[in-house]
């Protein structure tokens, strides 16, 4: 039974049960005395500064027989995310070899965590924006991982840095776009997102919205994967960043919204392709966004 399973059977505050009575370290999984969700870790160890954030309360204490470490849920929007940590400190202390060495893992473990904890504008990304960044993930993580190797793939996206592309690589560049399924066109946002010397590609990720009870994709579960996926803690960061200057937060309503990909398409964009630039449009006209209907671009699709 996960973590989040165990948490519906209290219903009582200040209540704690061991999480597993075979794991090397006594870690335990409740409600605290506010009634907020929690984890800790009781042991033997020297207390440090630890700090907690809006939305998680680091609390440690000291008792006769053991100190205590708990790590408190305050943001019940980030629910999910609490669950998904807990799972984690869980499984990367399980294979300890020594006990003593449980306090210093799971205040590093928070430490790699609390950044996603951190809730800064509390706005929620429209269901557009929720598909475009499901897109550029998985284009990520997928097609150009392939490629070029996740971590060169990261540090070609943009991630809306000042630029209008969203990945370039040397002299490659790919504009990602994902659509609901049965839209004929495609939204082209500026001028420049299309525009450059060099050939190019369009890639459109088709999305059909699933019911929540279906196992598809979620922007936040696709982003806590993804982030697995980075071996050092810089790119971990650095993607966590990247995802934050589209405007994403954690919040449960994210899995509220399922996804099935029903089609990846590829266009070659060269001069021929059909677009429209600053070059090719009056002077007087500064900004502008069009439309490109996809039956009439298959000429260009990439096989």
């Amino acid at each position: 039974m996960g973590v989040a399973e165990r948490y519906k059977e209290f219903n009582k505050a200040n209540y704690f049960s061991r999480v597993d009575v075979d794991h090397i370290l006594e870690l335990y999984i409740g409600l605290d005395e506010k009634n907020h969700k929690a984890i800790e870790l009781r042991a033997s160890f020297s207390p440090k500064k630890v700090s907690g954030t809006a939305s998680i309360e680091v609390n440690q204490y000291s008792k006769h027989q053991y100190n205590t470490i708990r790590f408190s849920l305050c943001n019940e929007e980030m629910s999910g995310l609490f669950f998904t940590f807990c799972d984690d400190l869980i499984e990367q202390t399980r294979l300890l070899k020594e006990n003593s060495q449980g306090y210093q893992t799971i205040c590093n473990r928070f430490f790699q965590w609390k950044k996603m904890f951190v809730s800064i504008k509390g706005n929620l990304l429209t269901e557009p924006e929720i598909m475009g960044l499901i897109g550029e993930i998985l284009f990520l993580r997928g097609n150009l991982s392939e490629r070029i190797g996740i971590e060169n793939a990261l540090r070609g996206w943009s991630g809306q840095e000042l630029t209008h592309k969203d990945f370039s690589y040397n002299d490659s560049w790919y504009e990602v776009k994902a659509v609901s399924r049965g839209k004929p066109s495609v939204k082209i946002s500026s001028l420049e997102q299309l525009a450059s010397d060099k050939e190019g590609e369009l890639v459109v990720y088709s999305l059909e919205k699933m019911s929540e009870a279906y196992k598809g994709i979620t922007l936040n579960k696709l982003i806590l994967d993804t982030v697995k996926l980075f071996s050092a803690q810089e790119d971990k960061d650095d993607f966590m960043a990247k995802n934050s200057l589209h405007g994403y937060e954690y919040n449960n309503y994210y899995d509220s919204l399922v996804y099935e990909v029903s089609s990846v398409v590829r266009y070659r964009v060269n001069n021929n392709f059909p677009k429209l630039t600053k070059q090719n449009v009056p002077k007087e006209i500064t900004k502008a966004s069009y439309e490109i209907l996809m039956a009439e671009i298959k000429d260009y699709e990439i096989v």
